[in-house]
């Protein structure tokens, strides 16, 4: 715990130094950033389009967006070929920046629009993913095939222009936040046996076909009796149960993981959500450490 608590007061350092003195990195940072990309993508030998690459903001989110072809029977291959070198990379540049105790630009979710051919005309396939699961993919936490079923429930495609303002709910909300608090509550939860009942249900509910609307339900009421009050204080508003879930579902995937990967993960987390401009969330120490006071942990 102390070495997890070092890391949380490392990256409160990191908001206050003079590094947090940019809420947004300039343009020739961003211009160097996407050219180290597009390197590694030509190292495998991945056809992109170099002017169409871009990074936008959207409501709390920077969205990098890359352009890439196929041939008309690879794009699956050349999709996954792209989100793996991505990150690959993405987790390298955030491993070099906690030992070299540096701020980077990490985007918060990542576009791969594959152009391949169709038919008489072309076809659009965009795949949008969350780049905390690129970065899990990149430090070998989860496998090729894992990150696939993640990229493909996120594919749409269109004969014609992908609309990119047509985002999902959870890449308008703060997913950086809600990565960082999921992360977090799991992270306490670890070694907490008052979890072990939603835990043990939770696991079966992946078997048994029926149950995952009240594994859902559970979740939401679990978060909404134990950390309501917490979220509510950390976000300054009350939070829907549609976002109850999102973070209850990631907890519940992060909860099943070793210790280590957990504390790694909530670190990179909160990197990402201070080098934003935000500041780490001092309610969240306060409640866990009130939280373990009344019940012995």
């Amino acid at each position: 715990m102390k070495a997890f608590y070092f890391l949380i007061i490392f990256s409160i350092f990191v908001t206050s130094s003079n590094l947090m003195g940019e809420e947004k990195l300039n343009d020739a940072s961003h211009k160097i950033f996407l050219n180290e990309i597009q390197n590694e993508l030509k190292i495998f030998r991945i056809e992109y389009d170099q002017k169409g690459a871009s990074i936008r903001q959207s409501f709390n989110n920077s969205i990098l967006l890359i352009n890439i072809s196929s041939r008309r029977n690879n794009f699956e291959e050349v999709i996954m070929l792209s989100i793996g070198v991505i990150g690959k990379y993405l987790a390298n540049r955030i491993n070099e920046a906690v030992i070299s105790k540096t701020r980077v630009f990490i985007p918060t979710v990542v576009e791969v629009n594959c152009n391949a051919p169709f038919s008489r005309e072309d076809i659009n396939i965009l795949t949008s993913l969350d780049s905390k699961i690129l970065i899990q993919f990149g430090n070998g936490h989860i496998s090729a095939q894992e990150l696939w079923s993640v990229a493909k429930n996120s594919v749409t495609s269109s004969i014609n222009v992908i609309n990119n303002d047509s985002s999902p709910n959870e890449f308008i909300a703060d997913i950086d936040f809600e990565n960082m608090i999921s992360t977090r509550i799991a992270l306490e939860g670890k070694s907490n046996p008052r979890l072990s009942s939603i835990l043990s249900t939770a696991m079966k509910a992946s078997w048994v076909p029926g149950l995952e609307s009240k594994l859902e339900k559970m979740l939401v009421s679990h978060l909404k009796d134990n950390h309501s009050d917490l979220m509510a204080k950390v976000m300054r508003e009350k939070i829907s149960d549609e976002q109850m879930l999102r973070i209850g579902k990631k907890f519940l995937e992060h909860i099943q993981k070793p210790y280590g990967q957990i504390q790694l993960s909530h670190t990179i987390d909160s990197l990402k959500y201070v080098w934003k401009g935000n500041k780490y969330p001092a309610d969240l120490d306060i409640y866990y450490k009130k939280y373990r006071e009344e019940h012995g942990l």
